[in-house]
């Protein structure tokens, strides 16, 4: 949808997008990555980075069953598509930040970034430094204590080169990829701040209480007017 396509392939160089669960910023990064492979030479590495291998084991198996077998070999034990230009995307994960750098990579995806170290960050950062390399962050919000929270501020506040978005539930049942009442049965079986960040990007105020803000307030009295 249109709010969608707008937040993963605008112009700019690095785009962080901030998003609600299931509303389309994996799928749609798949497809944003793969259009960079495409336009890429033999031997340039695209990567796609997930918190844990698991992950990546999945966005592999999706991009697989997204395009035509005929345009690609696949590496099932180094999780790795070959497409027909030698252009080679790998699906890698964030758990060993170590690992990630020394290669030259020309586009790359963070999934999760707000579940995964900031040390993962800086490798792949470091790895688009010679191909000037575009970069997509995406993930849910977890709190404000993370490097990608951080990140989507100063993004947000309009740092060159970089893009900011957010994708909702509402912006997800609008496009039709999300029924409402399954946001509403959610939004009564979580808790309120586990809802809020999950479904419509809203962090947490302080990060560390699964009762809602509202429970606090609860507990607070008046200052007493005794010295």
């Amino acid at each position: 949808y249109r709010k969608q396509q707008d937040a993963i392939f605008c112009s700019e160089r690095y785009g962080i997008i901030e998003g609600s669960t299931k509303c389309g910023k994996t799928v749609a990064c798949i497809a944003w990555l793969l259009e960079q492979a495409m336009s890429g030479n033999p031997g340039h590495s695209f990567w796609w980075i997930s918190p844990v291998y698991p992950q990546a084991k999945v966005a592999f198996r999706r991009l697989k069953r997204g395009i035509n077998e005929r345009l690609y070999t696949a590496n099932e034990s180094e999780l790795t598509i070959t497409l027909v230009n030698g252009a080679v995307i790998s699906f890698r994960s964030a758990e060993k930040p170590d690992n990630l750098y020394g290669e030259d990579v020309y586009a790359a995806v963070l999934d999760e970034a707000s579940r995964m170290r900031e040390e993962a960050w800086y490798a792949i950062r470091s790895t688009l430094t010679a191909t000037r390399g575009p970069v997509r962050i995406i993930g849910n919000v977890k709190g404000r204590r993370n490097w990608a929270y951080r990140m989507a501020r100063i993004a947000e506040g309009g740092q060159a080169d970089w893009s900011y978005s957010r994708l909702t539930a509402t912006d997800a049942i609008q496009a039709g990829i999300i029924d409402a009442s399954e946001i509403e049965q959610a939004k009564r079986q979580l808790p309120e701040s586990v809802f809020k960040e999950l479904y419509f990007a809203e962090p947490s105020d302080d990060g560390g209480n699964p009762f809602g803000q509202e429970a606090i307030r609860k507990c607070i009295g008046d200052i007493s007017p005794n010295p």
